[in-house]
């Protein structure tokens, strides 16, 4: 084993990309390095610790027992030296080009993203925000290496080192077209039983309740699409005699700029938190905190 003490803060950040992605061309994508650069010092760092450290299989770079028992330590350390040098970092919205990055549902972008922008182009003019849906896989992981800066929604529970606002309290609603020929103003629950349903994959929120509760109820039949996401459902809704579960919020939107009619669903469905929620090493980033004051001022309900 070599002098560890030479060794630099890149090796590191490439052992970390590598072992997240199992690929050294994605791993150098990650990190915008050409791959023979990110080759150059795997190979270092591999004489560092004398050990082969990745090894290339069907399924990518396979990494060996020493590398697996590296893995978080060196996850924890680079995560602590980024937390130390963006703590020091100073925020002033009406001045930053910082991009923030959102875990949104195509919801939370129809409901969100026109009030904040709103807000912040006239008092932080210059930040931009990229949004991104949800993993079903370790959604935890973007927010732990800092890649997204918040998670916005009807979230799931994360595990310790989150921290985690509740904006509003929210509760589902049933979309049916106006015209509808056999609904009115209520549902009936032999209505309800007999339609059919559209319903939104859930992807990483808690949305797979409303196809666990219509299959509770014997209603697994009566699914006649599952979507990918509910922005397109109210086109879908206001042409059939199809019926949607959607949050009140956004379904409220959907029936005052199309021709759909709201009606409480003749089931229990529960009602849900939706939440803000952050890794603890951007707890103290001024820029994340000032978004979090933002959202939370512009979306809080009592």
């Amino acid at each position: 084993m070599q002098n560890i003490d030479t060794l630099d803060l890149r090796l590191l950040q490439v052992f970390d990309a590598v072992i997240q992605e199992r690929s050294i061309s994605r791993a150098a994508k990650r990190l915008n390095l050409a791959q023979p650069t990110v080759s150059n010092a795997l190979g270092r760092l591999r004489l560092a610790v004398g050990d082969q450290l990745f090894v290339r299989t069907g399924r990518g770079m396979e990494p060996t027992p020493l590398a697996v028992r590296m893995a978080e330590p060196i996850r924890q350390s680079i995560s602590l030296i980024k937390s130390v040098f963006i703590q020091a970092e100073s925020f002033d919205p009406t001045e930053s080009t910082r991009n923030f990055t959102l875990y949104l549902t195509d919801l939370g972008e129809a409901f969100f993203l026109p009030k904040l922008l709103a807000f912040t182009r006239k008092s932080a003019p210059n930040v931009k925000f990229t949004t991104l849906p949800m993993p079903d896989v370790n959604p935890q992981s973007a927010l732990e290496r800092g890649e997204v800066d918040l998670a916005i929604g009807n979230l799931p529970d994360f595990q310790s080192g989150f921290y985690q606002q509740r904006l509003f309290r929210e509760h589902y609603i049933c979309l049916v077209r106006k015209s509808h020929p056999r609904v009115n103003k209520t549902f009936t629950i032999k209505q309800f039983q007999s339609a059919a349903h559209a319903i939104v994959l859930p992807y990483g929120t808690g949305h797979g309740i409303v196809e666990q509760t219509l299959v509770k109820h014997g209603m697994k039949d009566q699914i006649a699409l599952r979507a990918q996401n509910f922005l397109a459902l109210p086109a879908i809704i206001e042409n059939t005699d199809m019926v949607m579960i959607a949050p009140h919020s956004v379904a409220s939107q959907f029936s005052t700029e199309r021709q759909l009619s709201l009606i409480k669903p003749p089931i229990a469905l529960p009602e849900f938190d939706i939440k803000q929620c952050w890794h603890e090493r951007s707890h103290n980033d001024g820029g994340n905190k000032w978004l979090r004051n933002t959202i939370a001022a512009l979306f809080i309900q009592a």
